[in-house]
């Protein structure tokens, strides 16, 4: 029989009243309890199975938890005067009694296998011990083969610093952070933090530091020191969404600089990865077909360094042709690559 997430909610609340013998649970007691177990889960509006349980569920559920193909547990039925009572009889076992069943071991198993692509995440650190204990306690064997595959970066320097990030950020604390960019002497900047975002496969902090109105950026590869002070923390406006922020670029780095249209003219070859995987959510939904064989591509968006990286990794199955800023831009790069290879 299958168990809706509804349906284990009001076994669990069941479980709960049937397993106090302190207390006598009515009929009105059993459905008040899946009512706030449910309000509690789902919230109280507008979720299906929050709007109020019915006393013919009730009944279904206790025959169900009775049912050697549920829970197989034994529940007592004792009048009191007009009215009766219910808990687990003597000796019964109970819903946290039972041992965990091979088909919510497999489910578990599932959803450890997406957890997974937060591998190298330290605060995810407990799911290979959860992973390996499934293993152990249930049939999946120990030659079960993963069969999903998520993109990450097990060597990435500075992950260590990532719990304590997210602590800061969480609790609203003002850090200093040793900071050390590509080329340059380390230095030390005190940040109020707010958010952590992944890019091709790095990690940023994004934040504010003192005496600053703009956001900054941080890669965590880059941190050799983090300490948290006492300072007095920067809030972000009221409704200030990350989302929106990163909307018109490409990777981490907002500039002041306007958002431009680009066009951009996208041989046969690379068209299709192109469209399958969009440059940028503000390309265009249907490129055009050019009398030259290649295809129009438009976006809007800042020029940043993530964006120049996107277009030069496709090499020659991409060419930008407007704003002629950034075309210059490519084509500079297109001859300092020249002189490399003379």
């Amino acid at each position: 029989m299958p168990r809706t997430k509804n349906a284990i909610i009001r076994y669990l609340a069941l479980d709960r009243c049937l397993r106090n013998h302190q207390r006598r649970f009515y009929l009105q007691d059993l459905i008040d309890a899946c009512n706030k177990a449910l309000a509690e889960v789902n919230g109280t509006r507008g979720v299906k199975g929050a709007e109020g349980v019915q006393r013919r569920q009730i009944f279904d559920d206790l025959n169900f938890m009775e049912d050697p193909l549920g829970y197989d547990v034994t529940i007592d039925r004792i009048k009191d005067g007009r009215k009766t009572y219910y808990r687990y009889a003597a000796g019964s076992k109970t819903i946290k009694d039972l041992p965990i069943r091979q088909e919510e071991v497999d489910m578990l198993h599932d959803a450890i296998m997406l957890f997974k692509r937060f591998d190298g995440v330290p605060q995810f650190d407990w799911l290979s011990e959860v992973e390996s204990r499934l293993y152990t306690t249930s049939k999946l064997g120990e030659d079960t083969d993963s069969v999903v595959s998520f993109q990450h970066n097990p060597y990435l320097k500075g992950m260590k610093w990532y719990k304590s990030i997210f602590d800061m950020i969480v609790n609203k604390r003002v850090v200093e952070v040793e900071y050390h960019p590509f080329g340059k002497e380390a230095r030390k900047v005190r940040v109020s933090p707010y958010y952590l975002k992944q890019y091709n496969n790095r990690w940023f902090l994004i934040g504010k530091h003192d005496g600053c109105t703009y956001l900054s950026n941080y890669a965590i590869d880059r941190i050799d020191n983090i300490t948290e002070t006492t300072d007095a923390y920067q809030g972000l406006p009221a409704g200030f969404d990350f989302d929106e922020y990163f909307s018109d670029v490409v990777g981490v780095s907002v500039t002041s600089g306007p958002v431009e249209e680009i066009e951009l003219h996208v041989t046969d070859q690379t068209i299709g990865y192109v469209v399958t995987k969009p440059l940028h959510e503000s390309q265009c939904a249907r490129p055009e077909k050019l009398k030259d064989g290649k295809w129009k591509v438009t976006l809007k968006a800042q020029v940043n360094y993530e964006l120049l990286s996107l277009i030069r990794s496709f090499g020659d199955g991409i060419e930008v042709v407007s704003p002629a800023s950034l075309r210059m831009d490519m084509k500079g790069m297109v001859e300092r690559m020249v002189k490399l290879y003379k």
